[in-house]
């Protein structure tokens, strides 16, 4: 009997040890509560996470990303999440003012243009934003290491392979010159393949353009008999428009991804997909043989 007891209480003793184990690692794997200033982060660490991660997005969809102003809401959501990403201070001077803890993703970038801050327009840029992002992740969530570097590889072939059609189709475009009735968000596209940018905004939308500066955009245009221009979706489309009216160039979009339409971000569109669209439209607005 008193073996019978003992035997009794090990195997009780072996199920609860088990049970405290399990409810441990159920706990170790659990999905992190993460949020992030703008689609960029968003998308990036979508591409690396996968279903691991809970994102909250704090600049809604639909939002003008240099307009946003954090309210309490934001405060809220910030409250609710483990981790919180940004880009940088440039970019997002709010962000460490409201969680000194944020992550900056644009640490030891190996290409910066002082005069463009949409570092993430570069494809190495863009490789190194998302490892740092990773490499914090894996400190706090070694579970999830295998999982991430996965993801990452995964990654780093689809830059690779943007890289290749950047790389093969803009070499072959007639026009060099990117007329842009936005602001001064794609110099690292236009650096890295030997093109000529011309924005109508500054690099944070906060200086509106002169009536000289719109009347030598719309002369440059015409001068050169240019056939397209180029806009972003989540700016006002009524310059756009008159510019084109008045120059009889057709209007195509180029994303940012930094701010992205409620559309875009129900279809749950990556950094990839619309780097892809991007490249589209500068095929057919600068006449690139290679489309």
């Amino acid at each position: 009997m008193k073996y019978f007891v003992k035997k009794t209480a090990v195997l009780f003793f072996c199920v609860a040890v088990f049970l405290i184990s399990c409810g441990k690692k159920e706990k170790d794997t659990s999905h992190l509560n993460i949020a992030v200033s703008s689609y960029v982060p968003y998308t990036f660490a979508k591409s690396v996470l996968g279903d691991a991660a809970n994102l909250t997005l704090l600049i809604p969809p639909g939002t003008e990303a240099h307009a946003f102003e954090p309210t309490p809401k934001t405060i809220k959501e910030l409250k609710r999440s483990q981790i919180f990403f940004y880009i940088s201070n440039t970019l997002e001077p709010w962000a460490q003012k409201l969680d000194k803890n944020a992550v900056m993703l644009a640490e030891n970038l190996p290409q910066v243009l002082p005069q463009d801050p949409h570092v993430w327009m570069s494809f190495d840029n863009a490789e190194v934003m998302t490892q740092n992002l990773a490499n914090y992740i894996i400190k706090i969530r070694p579970d999830l290491e295998i999982k991430i570097k996965q993801n990452l590889f995964a990654f780093s072939q689809e830059m690779e392979s943007l890289k290749y059609l950047y790389s093969n189709i803009l070499p072959t475009c007639q026009n060099r010159t990117i007329y842009h009735i936005g602001h001064l968000a794609f110099g690292y596209i236009a650096r890295d393949y030997n093109l000529k940018f011309e924005a109508l905004f500054s690099a944070d939308m906060g200086q509106e353009p002169s009536a000289k500066e719109i009347a030598e955009l719309v002369k440059a245009i015409k001068e050169n008999k240019v056939k397209y221009i180029f806009s972003e979706e989540q700016l006002n489309p009524a310059l756009a428009l008159t510019i084109s009216e008045e120059t009889g160039a057709e209007i195509l979009m180029l994303n940012t991804i930094e701010g992205i339409s409620k559309q875009d971000f129900s279809e749950g569109k990556t950094y990839q997909a619309l780097m892809l669209e991007n490249l589209k439209n500068l095929a057919v607005g600068l006449e690139c043989k290679r489309q």
